[in-house]
């Protein structure tokens, strides 16, 4: 009996964390150009903030980083959210401020783009 009762929990747990009936993902490309002079100082606190947010937060589905080759200054992020409210939360989040109010002084322009997915039910792999 105990443990039926433990794996309805474990499950409704994990059912807490997933996309529910009527949320829809949130999706977005943040365009980035950071100053030249502090590019090493950016990549590592944009590094210590996607790792923050992917391992704590479980309405962040991705932070995905992009530098542009021929331009290392202009970087773009793929976000992809659970919900609005988890991207809501995600920028109240003591990493995200860290990283926002750390880099202000680096960062040149900042365009947020939201953006529909083609096939939203594909999975990054």
């Amino acid at each position: 009996m105990n443990k039926i009762i433990v794996a309805t929990l474990l499950s409704m747990l994990a059912c807490s964390f997933s996309v529910g009936a009527g949320e829809t993902q949130m999706t977005r490309l943040s365009k980035i150009t950071v100053d030249a002079d502090y590019l090493p100082a950016y990549r590592d606190a944009l590094s210590e903030e996607d790792r923050a947010s992917m391992a704590l937060e479980p309405g962040v589905l991705s932070l995905y980083a992009v530098f542009d080759k021929e331009d290392p200054t202009r970087l773009t992020i793929l976000e992809i959210y659970a919900s609005r409210e988890a991207y809501e939360q995600h920028v109240k989040s003591p990493h995200f401020l860290k990283y926002k109010n750390g880099t202000l002084h680096m960062v040149k322009s900042l365009e947020l783009v939201d953006v529909e997915p083609l096939l939203p039910e594909l999975k990054i792999k």
